[in-house]
């Protein structure tokens, strides 16, 4: 009889990880390019890659689980048409007024604290009369004379999602029911977020910007999921399962509905995967490096930290989520030079289209995978069969190198130099604010970037010991078979990624593995723990 196996697959903004897990332990993973801007293709053509490469076929999977960023790069880059608004009487600029926090206390120029142009047009807001008090009472029945002029103005503007968002909802939701029955007498094929079911909790602001964006977020997400579940039908698989920001998994019907859930699950899942192979009692902080950012994260005695809330591009989402600071730095960052001189990375990224100069896809923009191709900190080929094209990563740096007047080589160094301060600052500012030393800590390094950086991030904080685990570089992929609901994960090492290697050594050295690489700078050395996890550690 067949062992039954559990696979899970992530889409970040360059690759595709997917991890199988048998029930005896052995896990089988692969790392695959994602090509162009589609969303459903590349992440059938992993599976199916990854299937055919550990001959399981679809009687043995058990369970399918995903995890993607798309909704959070939806969220990050606002390309989508906007939402329509219904609001209490009275209550149409509240979602525009916002808070007034100034974060930026010097700037001449206040931005706007939401972009409504994009989200909400003041045409597309709506009032509607009627109030329930805060004791959750009908203290005015619900007007819904103006369903037909609201839904006439839907129609027209050719938007496809709705939010609404009434007065003390959450203590009674019986208002925001009964319209969004009438609106879908009037309009069926219109997506409609509640904010009673999406944000049940006082204070208007945050509940309605909240319910917007997972209206924002709905037409895609309905879309891109059914499509993938109905691929997977066809291969036979089990139903998919989505992974969430707040942890552990549910239907994907469930998020398809409460897209907002999705968020930062892809961050969530790899904390879950880093907490089920450390000790319980560690105290470390998590940096994964991608191909877009940079997710920093704390485990407390073995155990993730989690928030009410999270920030994505600026605006408050208030969801119940793992406590991660992101940064716009990855291998895809876009390099450039400031007018007065400096080096900046991202937040632009070139993802897996067109990619790093490097990767020979068209894309020309000097980007920080670039530049360690320069220094020859990545091998020939990386995962996925992407062959290196150093000549072009030196061209793409060429513009920089002129404006800083420096060498090509010097260009490449003072930009991974600007990468790790910038990832350094952040990450001791996320520790800081949560009364952890850094030095204190463990730095676990995963995601296909982090071995890479590390070394160097833990030095300029003071941090003396790095861990990169066997799975480091599928970590978000292998962490959504490890949620609550399945309990204790045990994994078995079979391959170690660093079997070439020699067991010890000092730096400055590059290792290379099949889907990670690791830099060893000068003053510290790497050993191989009986785990197979891959110990850097500053030299006594």
């Amino acid at each position: 009889m067949s062992a039954s196996w559990s696979i899970a697959v992530d889409m970040g903004g360059t690759f595709i990880d997917a991890v199988a897990l048998r029930s005896d332990g052995h896990v089988a993973s692969l790392k695959y390019p994602r090509v162009g801007r589609r969303l459903v293709e590349p992440v059938v053509e992993t599976l199916d890659r990854l299937c055919a490469q550990a001959g399981i076929g679809a009687v043995d999977v058990a369970r399918v689980v995903h995890g993607s960023t798309v909704i959070t790069n939806l969220l990050l880059e606002l390309n989508e048409p906007p939402v329509a608004l219904v609001l209490t009487r009275g209550m149409r600029d509240v979602p525009v007024l916002a808070r007034q926090d100034r974060k930026e206390l010097y700037e001449p120029v206040i931005m706007p604290a939401v972009p409504e142009a994009k989200l909400f047009p003041e045409p597309l807001r709506f009032e509607l009369g009627g109030r329930i008090d805060a004791e959750g009472r009908e203290v005015e029945p619900l007007d819904l004379s103006a369903v037909d002029t609201i839904a006439d103005a839907v129609s027209a503007a050719g938007v496809r999602a709705l939010a609404v968002g009434l007065l003390f909802s959450h203590r009674n939701p019986t208002h925001e029911r009964a319209l969004r029955a009438a609106l879908h007498a009037r309009l069926p094929s219109l997506h409609i977020s509640l904010s009673s079911e999406v944000d049940p909790q006082v204070r208007e602001f945050e509940r309605w910007l909240t319910t917007a964006l997972d209206a924002y977020a709905k037409p895609l997400a309905a879309n891109y999921l059914h499509a993938l579940a109905d691929a997977l039908k066809i291969r036979g698989l089990p139903p998919l399962r989505l992974m969430r920001s707040a942890g552990g998994t549910a239907p994907w019907r469930d998020l398809a509905e409460q897209p907002i859930g999705l968020a930062m699950s892809g961050p969530c899942a790899a904390l879950q995967g880093v907490a089920a192979g450390l000790a319980a009692s560690a105290s470390a902080i998590v940096l994964d490096i991608g191909g877009t950012s940079a997710d920093i994260s704390i485990l407390l005695d073995g155990r993730p930290t989690f928030a009410d809330a999270l920030e994505c591009g600026g605006l408050p989402i208030r969801q119940r989520c793992a406590d991660i600071a992101s940064i716009g730095i990855g291998g895809g960052s876009v390099v450039s030079v400031v007018p007065g001189g400096a080096l900046r990375l991202g937040p632009r990224s070139q993802g897996a289209w067109p990619g790093p100069a490097a990767f020979g896809l068209g894309g020309g923009l000097p980007t920080l995978s670039d530049a360690l191709c320069v220094l020859d900190r990545l091998p020939p080929r990386l995962a996925g069969g992407i062959v290196l094209d150093r000549t072009a990563a030196e061209a793409a740096l060429g513009g920089v190198a002129g404006a800083l007047g420096l060498s090509v080589l010097r260009t490449a160094e003072a930009v991974v130099g600007a990468a790790a301060a910038g990832m350094a600052e952040a990450l001791k500012t996320h520790a800081f604010q949560r009364n952890l030393d850094p030095a204190d800590a463990v730095l676990v390094a995963i995601g296909g970037g982090g071995a890479q950086h590390a070394a160097e991030i833990a030095e300029l904080v003071g941090i003396r010991r790095v861990l990169v685990m066997p799975n480091a570089s599928v970590m978000s992929a292998l962490g959504m078979l490890c949620g609550p609901e399945d309990g204790d994960v045990r994994l078995t090492v079979s391959n170690s990624p660093w079997a070439s290697l020699p067991p010890e050594g000092a730096g400055p050295h590059s290792l290379f593995a099949p889907m990670t690489t690791a830099f060893v700078p000068a003053g510290w050395s790497w050993r191989l723990a009986p785990d197979q996890t891959l110990v850097l550690e500053v030299n006594a």
